[in-house]
């Protein structure tokens, strides 16, 4: 994603849950400055604030870091939903280690 797609979210999220920056800010615990930089596309949050805004948004990113017309990540996706918690990071750890190796065959 970019600041352009991460602005767009943070808008969209804000206009749909009725919240101004300001009241977005003060839950996160952050100045309005920082909230207004992010939706003018100067800034963006970094990932763990970026995941609470969609948390109190309300917003469902799955879409925005997945392609939808990859079949493979569809039914990835649709696997990992079933899974618990614990058995979601097993199969993380596993798909890490998966990429490392690959890495070391194949640098990006």
């Amino acid at each position: 994603m970019d600041n352009t797609e991460i602005r767009t979210i943070i808008k969209n999220g804000l206009k749909q849950n009725h919240m101004t920056q300001a009241e977005l800010a003060s839950m996160l615990g952050i100045e309005r400055a920082t909230v207004n930089r992010w939706c003018v596309g100067r800034a963006i949050p970094e990932a763990d604030t970026f995941l609470q805004v969609c948390i109190i948004l309300n917003i469902h990113i799955d879409s925005y870091l997945y392609d939808g017309d990859d079949p493979l990540q569809l039914q990835i996706m649709a696997m990992m939903a079933q899974l618990d918690e614990k058995k979601k990071e097993s199969v993380l750890r596993m798909l890490n280690q998966l990429m490392e190796m690959v890495n070391e065959i194949v640098p990006v």
